[in-house]
């Protein structure tokens, strides 16, 4: 057998060549003599760049009905994934253009580091109190003020007939005075301000108003009523005024010693009494919801007569708070059935306007503090009630959850809440405020307990040593 030559196998394969590529080239001769313009036009696609989308042209895609479920379920067939359609469909869009949204959003937002002076960064970090006092034999009325706290770092607690109080630096337990049976159990205690922090007025549930200097354990003055009930009260400098049954508002001075002026608009019991910070204004607020404003500069209502101002809850006002860094800011919590929070602004009043703010809570609100360092506003709460869920808004009955017998911090002017223990087992009657705006006192009747807080901090504050994070247990009594 010859062994063919290497001219011979290369002639050989280019002749197999040249036969390939004649045929080759016989057939794109055919598809060269045909003219260029398709049969069909060619279709603009806007779709995704990286994903491809099938066009009309293309053949379909025959599967199985046990296919067609399997990808279904597996959520391998619909409009977001190769799905066969000449464009993507508009809710792909919006979903796709949403996600590029949030995204960004996410990327260019910095999350805000709570500020050391908010309830959020203390009280919200030791959830529980810093200090127990018993209180037994407390009034159960939640109307009452039995309750105060004195420039001079003393907590005052009236019992019954009895009025006590305790020196917070040194501990030690004073008992200042004790009513008579004519007189009535003491209702409402009030401390002086910075200038006389040692002055403590008392009233009784029959009328009678006393002041006592607590340094020397002696009465300065005893202002007897005929017989009128007793409401809320509050200093003003030399000037207190006194909250009674019949809906005045009664003005005496220390150092007249007198009646000094009889304020007429409530037509029931007056439970809330409160002053404004520069002390211009007097808040009031009546056993039927209705609130007033007292000028004291001009001696007139600005909530009556021809103004036609109407400040109004659905419930009893006891809660009346007065915000320190910024004017006219006025707080009221109503009681049941109302259990709302209605923030006013009390320098731009017109007839028929309402609050600028609300904060539905459905749940008694017994007192009310604003924060002195930031702006935030405290609330305690006594017992909740079940409202018909198609007359309440579901942001609303959220905030209710876990509200009953607590202590509530809102911001402003968001009016959400940060924070919210659960102070006592049984209602909060009342709650007063340190001199520093740092630390509150709480009070529930039912439970015979008084409790103290943390709940803000000073912009100098440095007292925090390893001893503030203990829980200590004393009585006043």
């Amino acid at each position: 057998k010859r062994t063919p030559s290497r001219a011979s196998v290369s002639s050989t394969y280019s002749t197999r060549k040249r036969r390939r590529v004649s045929v080759a080239s016989l057939h794109l001769g055919e598809d060269v003599a045909r003219p260029l313009v398709p049969e069909t036009p060619i279709e603009e696609i806007n779709g995704d760049r990286f994903v491809t989308v099938r066009t009309s042209t293309s053949l379909p895609l025959n599967i199985t009905p046990r296919t067609n479920r399997i990808a279904k379920a597996f959520g391998l067939l619909d409009d977001r994934v190769l799905s066969p359609t000449n464009s993507p469909s508009l809710f792909s869009d919006r979903c796709f253009r949403s996600l590029l949204r949030r995204s960004a959003s996410e990327l260019f937002s910095t999350s805000r580091a709570a500020s050391l002076l908010s309830a959020k960064a203390n009280l919200g970090a030791r959830n529980h109190f810093v200090l127990a006092l018993d209180g037994p034999g407390m009034s159960t009325d939640l109307f009452a003020s039995p309750m105060a706290w004195s420039h001079a770092n003393c907590i005052g607690v009236a019992f019954k007939y009895d009025v006590y109080f305790q020196d917070l630096e040194s501990r030690a337990v004073v008992h200042l005075c004790r009513s008579s049976l004519s007189d009535g159990t003491v209702h409402s205690i009030d401390w002086g301000g910075k200038a006389k922090p040692y002055l403590l007025a008392l009233g009784t549930t029959f009328g009678d108003v006393r002041v006592m200097d607590a340094e020397k354990g002696m009465q300065l003055v005893d202002w007897v009523d005929d017989g009128h009930g007793m409401g809320g009260m509050h200093w003003n400098g030399d000037v207190l005024a006194v909250g009674r049954a019949g809906g005045n508002v009664t003005l005496f001075d220390i150092r007249m010693r007198a009646e000094i002026a009889n304020i007429m608009g409530h037509k029931r019991r007056v439970h809330g009494v409160k002053w404004s910070v520069d002390g211009h204004h007097l808040a009031t607020g009546d056993d039927s919801g209705i609130v007033h404003i007292w000028d004291h500069r001009a001696s007139n209502l600005l909530t009556n007569g021809d103004k036609n101002i109407r400040m109004k809850h659905k419930g009893p006002v006891k809660a009346l708070s007065w915000s320190p860094w910024q004017h006219g800011l006025l707080a009221t919590g109503g009681g049941s059935p109302d259990g709302a929070i209605h923030i006013w602004n009390t320098g731009k009043m017109a007839p028929s306007s309402g609050p600028v703010h609300t904060i539905p809570l459905q749940t008694t609100i017994t007192s009310l503090h604003w924060s002195l360092h930031c702006k935030e506003l405290l609330s305690t709460h006594g017992s909740s009630w079940a409202v018909p869920q198609s007359n309440v808004h579901p942001a609303a009955h959220a905030s209710a959850v876990g509200v009953e017998n607590s202590l509530a911090v809102h911001s402003y002017p968001s009016c959400q809440q940060i924070v919210n223990v659960k102070a006592h087992s049984a209602p909060v009657g009342h709650s007063c405020m340190a001199p520093d705006g740092c630390s509150v006192f709480t009070v529930s009747p039912k439970e015979e307990t008084i409790k103290m807080f943390r709940v803000w901090s000073a912009p100098d504050d440095k007292d925090k040593d390893e001893g503030s994070d203990m829980t200590f247990k004393s009585t006043i009594r």
